[in-house]
């Protein structure tokens, strides 16, 4: 099928997003996301973000100082946007549609939150070297980035969507997980929902409940249900019910204990966040 009239392109089935940690060469990241674009037939968009803020100096050489730093970001984000070319060249060639570098300076936070706006996907290596792809790190962006996040432990080099694991206890954040989610599972030959206890703030509340079956029928998504034990509500039990199903990927909402506390995770997302060695799809 043909777009915007260019000959020979297809069009994308989803828009993906990933931090670029480096461009000397290409991180586990940005491999990962590209061989996931590829095998979507998706768009990607790699964002390499150099860290800016005003450094500490004394009064009275403020102004030199200053001049220097200016400087040398400059130099760092003229460096990282030579990469576009061999980045674009390389990502087209692992089957990435419409492939684009971006490169910015500020706040990686915010950077990622801002340019997801445009993207359907967001995906995040996990590297606990790294301040910005360790647990809490990873945790700050999944809980303000407000897309579907996919989070990918060390070693794993690719998605498998053989099958598809859901942590369910119909929840807003679970409900806009499975949402998020449903280009992936469209494309997965097994889909086994792991049903825990329900949240029940809507019925409390005289919300209509959503009807997940139905949902499920209608978008033709066959599903297997895993009822667990009341008392395994929590991330170890549903990380193992999980890998028991062999499944290669488990989509769950990420959750605050509390509104005016979202950074302070709960104790299932925390669990995930250090402990899953399969990939992860959050939404908050």
């Amino acid at each position: 099928m043909e777009t915007s009239g260019i000959s020979g392109m297809r069009e994308s089935d989803m828009d993906l997003l990933v931090r670029a940690t480096r461009y000397s060469d290409w991180d586990p990241g940005v491999v990962f996301a590209a061989r996931l674009a590829g095998q979507l037939r998706g768009s990607l968009t790699a964002m390499n973000v150099v860290q800016a803020g005003i450094p500490p100096v004394w009064e009275y050489n403020t102004g030199v100082l200053l001049a220097e730093y200016v400087a040398a970001l400059e130099e760092q984000l003229a460096a990282a946007r030579r990469a576009a070319p061999a980045f674009e060249a390389w990502a087209q060639s692992m089957g990435a549609a419409f492939p684009r570098w971006l490169v910015t300076a500020g706040h990686i936070g915010d950077a990622l939150r801002y340019a997801g706006n445009w993207h359907d996907l967001v995906v995040l290596a996990r590297d606990d070297a790294d301040p910005w792809s360790n647990p809490a790190g990873l945790a700050s962006i999944a809980l303000h980035v407000d897309r579907p996040c996919l989070v990918v432990p060390p070693g794993r080099e690719q998605l498998d969507l053989e099958c598809i694991a859901v942590a369910w206890n119909n929840s807003i954040e679970a409900i806009r997980a499975i949402h998020g989610a449903l280009p992936l599972l469209r494309r997965a030959k097994r889909i086994v929902m792991l049903m825990g206890k329900p949240k029940t703030a809507q019925s409390a509340l005289g919300l209509p409940e959503f009807e997940m079956e139905a949902w499920c029928r209608r978008h033709e998504l066959a599903i297997e249900f895993q009822v667990l034990d009341d008392n395994a509500d929590q991330g170890g039990p549903i990380h193992e019910a999980a890998r028991a199903a062999y499944a290669g990927l488990l989509v769950m909402g990420a959750y605050g204990r509390t509104r005016f506390a979202e950074r302070i995770l709960g104790g299932v997302t925390r669990y995930m966040l250090r402990q899953a060695d399969l990939p992860l799809l959050l939404r908050h």
